[in-house]
């Protein structure tokens, strides 16, 4: 097993560097666009929320969900449903979207696996995070009104939720664990049954995995197939990062938020701390009957409606244009093997690309000087509002809508600030009496581009194998499985894919 680390160390540990460094007050200095976020500013949340809905990994690594997500399965999606008999079923079930996931729950002496295919385009809801875990709260909201703490009984969780998805016009809900997952509330109505195979059994497996030899069947010769569990992390992976799982269709303008700032009950409780330590546990039950009727208002809307905005691209762009660049940056920032004077010059020259569409012949400083910050003012401006300023107005959009360009717009005018704050600080490095202050121009930098990364926290990006993990293995998060505990989920490691060398 390889020592795997989030990148998110390195910038880290470039931040303690920064701090020490002394570098020109004059470089502190703060213009109108230059402003801190508030420090209860959720913005960055709620855009992450979206941003990272229908992927695998984000949700694996912060486990606690924070939205309802509200979705649609086209006509003629395949879904697969493992068990130990031939029927369908004819009571609220679990779905898998492939194969191998089914495949682990088809157990017993009659394993069988049905294949079934969408009659109609299924309304849906999508509860994000790790929502199959345990200790997930958001689905209890939709159970009793509330947050409730501890799991929520197995046996009556189907039922519950499907109660109020028939009052609500809802088919079944999307929940995440080593892989997605559907619970269909009425087969009969959403499904036709394409087959229902008896296959090949899995050596020693039984549903509660405790193991036995299977029975092979007449004239099979050679092992079976093993270690089906370790085949549906390499199902999952499939779905890790965007494009995620494309066979759901996220209605963005019916998404509601728990990081919406009219929800003031949590706002206490998560001051400071990191976004895995974010719960729902201090929610009102006020604030979960506003989140519940604002959810309920939402389905009753016509669907595939809203501005028609395709909210999902937007906010894939702002991470596609930055992310990468970002890490390269800060990686930049932290090589130890240059001149300071070299880190500054390629820092700036990334940072110089990451704004040069926003910058006009007549952006320079001129006779006041480099160190005074009002000359980037309309980069900053054309910057911030590069996805938002052609949008309709508010009026046009659902309340849903205008959080989410809220959000856009409160990321975007950081990441800008931030880029800004870089590039004044590296504009003048070159020159030659402005050499001397390379060292400390690199501190400030670093600094500035941890901030950034830290308060963005874009986890499908920068969290990940370093090394990267060879063909054989798969990245996986330590103890993803539910019930497994201990261990870092911003250290993934790599390990080996079922049945390599």
């Amino acid at each position: 097993m390889k020592s795997c680390s989030s990148s998110l160390l390195l910038i880290a540990a470039a931040a303690c560097v920064a701090l020490a460094a002394q570098y020109p007050l004059q470089y502190l200095e703060h213009d109108t666009w230059d402003k801190d976020p508030d420090v209860d500013a959720t913005g960055n949340r709620i855009f992450t929320s979206v941003s990272e809905l229908m992927q695998l990994w984000p949700g694996t690594v912060v486990v606690q969900g924070h939205s309802f997500a509200p979705c649609t399965i086209p006509l003629g999606t395949v879904f697969y449903h493992g068990r130990g008999d031939e029927y369908m079923p004819t009571v609220p079930e679990w779905l898998a979207f492939d194969f191998e996931h089914s495949y682990f729950f088809a157990w017993g002496q009659d394993p069988h696996v049905l294949t079934l295919v969408t009659k109609r385009e299924l309304r849906v809801l999508d509860f994000d995070g790790l929502s199959a875990h345990l200790s997930t709260e958001s689905q209890s909201i939709i159970m009793y009104g509330e947050v409730r703490s501890g799991g929520i009984p197995t046996s009556e969780l189907a039922g519950r939720l499907c109660a109020w998805a028939a009052k609500n016009g809802i088919d079944g809900f999307i929940r995440m664990e080593e892989h997605f997952e559907l619970i269909e509330c009425d087969f009969s109505s959403s499904f036709d049954l394409l087959s229902s195979l008896r296959i090949i059994p899995q050596d020693e497996r039984t549903k509660e995995g405790g193991r036995f030899p299977a029975q092979r069947p007449e004239g099979w010769i050679g092992s079976l197939p093993t270690d089906s569990r370790s085949d549906v992390d390499v199902a999952g992976k499939w779905h890790d990062r965007a494009p995620g799982e494309t066979r759901v269709r996220v209605q963005y303008d019916k998404f509601v938020s728990f990081y919406d700032p009219a929800v003031t009950s949590l706002v206490a409780s998560r001051r400071g701390k990191p976004r895995e330590e974010q719960t729902l546990k201090a929610l009102s039950k006020a604030d979960a009957q506003m989140k519940l009727e604002e959810l309920e208002t939402a389905l009753a809307r016509p669907w595939n409606g809203g501005s028609g905005v395709d909210w999902g691209s937007i906010v894939h762009v702002v991470v596609e244009r930055y992310g990468e660049r970002l890490e390269v940056l800060a990686h930049t920032l932290s090589f130890d093997s240059a001149s300071s004077y070299e880190v500054a010059y390629k820092a700036r020259q990334q940072v110089l690309i990451m704004l040069t569409s926003f910058f006009t012949a007549s952006n320079t400083p001129g006779t006041e000087g480099a160190t005074n910050k009002t000359w980037l003012t309309p980069v900053v401006e054309r910057c911030a509002s590069t996805h938002t300023r052609g949008l309709p107005a508010n009026d046009l959009l659902t309340p849903q809508e205008v959080l989410i360009r809220s959000a856009v717009e409160d990321v975007m005018q950081q990441i800008c600030r931030r880029l800004a704050r870089m590039f004044s600080l590296s504009y003048d490095i070159e020159l030659e009496d402005k050499r001397v202050h390379a060292s400390s121009v690199v501190g400030a930098m670093q600094l500035e581009v941890s901030n950034l990364m830290t308060w963005l926290d874009w986890t499908q990006v920068w969290v990940k194998c370093t090394p990267a993990c060879t063909t054989e293995e798969l990245c996986l998060i330590p103890h993803r499985g539910l019930w497994g505990g201990g261990g870092d989920r911003r250290k993934p490691e790599c390990v080996r894919k079922p049945n390599t060398l």
